[in-house]
């Protein structure tokens, strides 16, 4: 099927291409009775403007590229779905790039934004930074994770939310209290604040740190086994802190099976969570304020309003109690 092109929306009117052109661009003085003819040609049709070319007009898509490593995870879903929501009553359209943890995969995504010339990327990568990022000319904000020190990043207070979750836990009267991660490259895991916070506050209590790496990015039955191989080498653990909901609720499942009690604190706070697992303690994170504050940076850059000194935008969490 030959697809609809402007000048057979122009044939269709009996106008020319360039009244056409001038209509969708809304630009020159066009009589109502022009306008009206080419409206109904578009509709009857079914004509969709290239909105890469019309841009050119004014160097501008109102297209935001959003790339996210895993939009199955509750926390990315809700993320992108808040951003997606905000970014619409603002007048711009999104492309979602699911990178699934691989590097290769996300700076192909980061070439085609590009060479699609959206307005700007907000980037929720967990991989190494690449230097597509420092070369990008292009407004883009980070969630999360550190991908350039040109790319202002939106996160929560990572080390005071794990803090408070290994607090929790002692206050629990947990003796031994482990940590549950996704694995990572050595270069990110020192700058992991959820995995310090957690040692600095056992430390301050004369407490052994213990931690387990279990990876995000292998199938849900792989981390079942890992977690449960853990588990079974260490029958004394009482309190566990995982890292993210995602992983407290297969620690749960797997404990469960074991017919094992154990308090258990995840980090996170995603309504999925909450409605479904509110017999586990998080620490929630807040997921419409970071993304409100991402878009707000953002468009603070498209308009040359950003005040590069700010890169770091920090929100506070709160601890979300278990409710049975």
């Amino acid at each position: 099927m030959r697809k609809i092109k402007l000048e057979d929306v122009a044939a269709h009117a009996g106008v020319s291409p360039t009244t056409v052109s001038r209509i969708l661009n809304n630009r020159g003085s066009i009589s109502d009775k022009t306008r009206k003819k080419v409206n109904e040609a578009i509709e009857e049709l079914g004509y969709y403007p290239n909105e890469i070319a019309r841009s050119l007009y004014d160097s501008k898509t109102n297209l935001i590229g959003i790339l996210f490593p895993n939009i199955s995870n509750p926390f990315y879903g809700e993320m992108v779905n808040e951003l997606e929501g905000i970014l619409s009553k603002k007048g711009y359209k999104v492309l979602i790039c699911n990178t699934n943890n691989n590097l290769d995969k996300e700076t192909n995504y980061l070439k085609m934004l590009l060479a699609n010339q959206v307005d700007g990327i907000i980037v929720g990568s967990r991989n190494k930074p690449s230097e597509i990022y420092d070369k990008a000319n292009l407004p883009i904000v980070s969630i999360d994770r550190y991908v350039s020190r040109k790319v202002p990043i939106v996160r929560s207070d990572n080390y005071a939310g794990a803090c408070l979750a290994t607090e929790y836990l002692l206050s629990k009267e947990c003796k031994k209290i482990a940590l549950f991660t996704g694995s990572q490259e050595e270069e990110l895991k020192r700058g992991d604040d959820r995995v310090k916070g957690y040692q600095d506050t056992m430390k301050k209590y004369k407490q052994k740190p213990l931690i387990f790496e279990v990876s995000f990015d292998e199938i849900e039955e792989y981390q079942k086994l890992k977690v449960s191989q853990y588990l079974e080498k260490n029958p004394d653990i009482d309190g566990i802190f995982a890292t993210g909901d995602t992983l407290a609720g297969i620690l749960n499942t797997v404990l469960s099976q074991k017919g094992r009690k154990v308090e258990i604190i995840g980090y996170d706070g995603t309504s999925t969570f909450l409605n479904f697992c509110s017999n586990i303690s998080t620490i929630r994170q807040p997921i419409e304020e970071m993304a409100q504050t991402a878009i707000d940076v953002m468009l603070d850059i498209i308009a040359g309003n950003y005040q590069e000194e700010n890169q770091e935008f920090i929100l506070p969490v709160k601890l979300i109690e278990k409710t049975y």
